[in-house]
């Protein structure tokens, strides 16, 4: 008999853990699209100034210049319509939203918040991870050998 190689997909439940009842924690956001059309990885989390109106871009955690108190920060949920794992967001237009962000009361794994930023943050994960801690946003630990293809 042949092995055959299974695919999972990636699901809301793998990232969430949970959030506000209703939805009142997801926000309508303009996330900055990545170069060359690229699309936003399942887990990105973004940040922007404190303060801003809500049409105000996010933008993707890279380095560890924008770990400061200042910014607030953001996990990325979907696409202008719903829960999305990887997505291209289209274009920022006047009026109109790219995407949709959880900025308040939740909980989340952090097996796919540490694939996207854990290389490029190396040992200031945990300082992006009290940051979030710090606005409601809690990352739990991964304490599994859990693995994705």
């Amino acid at each position: 008999m042949a092995f055959t190689e299974m695919k999972f997909l990636k699901n809301a439940s793998d990232l969430l853990v949970d959030h506000m009842h209703f939805n009142f924690s997801n926000d309508n956001a303009n996330i900055t699209p990545p170069a060359a059309s690229a699309a936003i990885p399942f887990g990105t989390v973004v940040f922007r100034a404190k303060g801003l109106g809500v049409a105000a871009a996010w933008t993707a955690v890279t380095t560890n210049a924008s770990l400061v108190t200042t910014n607030e920060f953001a996990v990325v949920w979907g696409d202008h319509h719903s829960f999305a794992a990887d997505f291209v967001p289209r274009a920022i237009a006047a009026g109109k939203f790219n995407s949709i962000v959880i900025k308040r009361d939740a909980a989340f794994k952090e097996y796919y918040i540490k694939q996207v930023h854990g290389t490029a943050l190396g040992a200031d994960l945990d300082k992006l991870k009290q940051l979030m801690a710090d606005q409601g946003l809690l990352v739990l630990d991964d304490v599994t050998d859990y693995t994705v293809a």
